[in-house]
């Protein structure tokens, strides 16, 4: 009786460390997190939010059918806004955003830094 006692907790311990590997491995990367609860009640931006600067493009990525870009510090995915902005189209060089008042802006990743 003994041993069971003494087997029991490193046996729990095996199966507890061994979940987060599991879990781990089948994280998708395109998964985000949930968004708070205050996030999901208001559904049209905060003009307040807008960016004091123009949006700036910073990365993207494309992947089987998902696209998620890196605009000012934001992972955004289309149909998404930022601030004033909405995301209409994500490409693999470049993003279209939409203005409130319907003008659209194309940004770019900047060409520079290739080589």
């Amino acid at each position: 009786m003994r041993y069971l006692s003494t087997a029991m907790p490193k046996l729990l311990l095996m199966v507890v460390a061994a979940a987060p590997a599991t879990a781990l491995a089948a994280r998708d990367p395109f998964a985000r997190p949930a968004p708070p609860v205050a996030a999901l009640a208001e559904q049209t931006p905060d003009p307040a939010a807008e960016p004091a600067a123009r949006p700036q493009l910073r990365a993207v990525m494309v992947a089987s059918g998902q696209a998620l870009a890196n605009i000012s510090g934001r992972i955004l995915g289309v149909g998404e806004w930022l601030g004033n902005y909405k995301v209409v189209r994500i490409r693999e060089r470049s993003v279209t955003l939409a203005a409130r008042g319907g003008a659209k802006t194309e940004l770019t990743l900047d060409q520079a830094g290739d080589k």
